[in-house]
């Protein structure tokens, strides 16, 4: 037996207040397994020498080139540059931090602009107390590492692509599509869900596009399977051979990952029956 528990990253007081019947099902569980455990993480990069030098690698260009030379576009260089510069994010290695990593910190500021929504009320935190204060063991489905080598380990093509989608955006935009998303979250309907995380863009009629125009769509088509194929694709099948580890073991897990990754076509909820085992939707009045 194990519990699947779909989390989101940010929450207001409403994630602090779950029904009783999670509770009871994450009491009884022998341990918590998170995507990874930030505190733990964070204290070991504190004194391991070896995980600095990792993640620092993973952070920054260590050849002494810049993010201005690997970005091709100088205006999204530029608008970066000043971006960054004007929300206080800007210091004396941020030349050296890859184009990704400068993407995923104007996002958090971009969400630290908005009051209705906080880290400090995502899923993953509030179950990481939870367990700290039961003295449960907390296990790693993947490691901070990981998500950090994943992030600067894009291409530069992609992780311009990433930095300009970014910048294309505003802050209340941002803050208005993560907003959708939680309330989403808090209804908790699965087919919703299933069809919100799971949408595609049409397609466009190719056949009236000018050579460029195609040129430029075939670009971002193999730019955004790149990106899926690292953000999840690649990460739904580590994390499904980790689930079925955990059912093999003789310990309960509650598995509290990105609802992503469970209800994505690739998902754990899927991958999980393809393999033989039932999953069941636990519902709630």
């Amino acid at each position: 037996e194990m519990w699947l528990f779909g989390t989101i990253h940010v929450g207001d007081s409403r994630t602090a207040y779950l029904p009783q019947k999670i509770y009871d099902a994450f009491d009884a569980a022998d341990a918590l397994a998170v995507e990874f455990n930030s505190e733990a993480f964070y204290d070991k990069m504190e004194t391991d020498e070896k995980l600095q030098k990792l993640a620092s690698e993973a952070y920054y260009y260590s050849d002494g080139s810049t993010a201005e030379d690997h970005i091709e576009d100088a205006e999204v260089y530029e608008y970066a540059l000043k971006l960054m510069k004007a929300t206080g994010n800007y210091n004396i290695n941020t030349p050296y931090m890859k184009p990704s990593l400068w993407s995923n910190t104007i996002e958090n500021t971009y969400l630290r602009l908005g009051y209705r929504l906080s880290g400090d009320f995502g899923m993953d935190n509030l179950l990481m107390d939870r367990a700290r204060e039961q003295e449960k063991e907390i296990l790693d489905v993947e490691s901070g590492l990981e998500q950090l080598q994943m992030l600067g380990g894009y291409s530069d093509a992609l992780q311009e692509y990433i930095l300009a989608s970014t910048l294309s955006g505003t802050a209340a935009a941002y803050q208005e599509g993560v907003l959708e998303l939680f309330e989403m979250w808090c209804e908790g309907d699965e087919q919703a869900l299933i069809a919100y995380l799971n949408e595609e863009d049409e397609e466009p009629d190719t056949s009236t596009m000018t050579e460029e125009e195609l040129e430029q769509y075939n670009k971002e088509l193999a730019l955004m399977e790149e990106y899926n194929e690292a953000m999840s694709s690649s990460r739904n099948v580590e994390m499904v051979d980790v689930a079925i580890g955990y059912l093999e073991s003789d310990k309960v897990v509650f598995y509290a990952v990105g609802l992503a990754h469970l209800l994505a076509e690739d998902g754990l909820v899927n991958a999980l029956r393809d393999a033989g085992y039932t999953v069941e939707l636990v519902t709630f009045p």
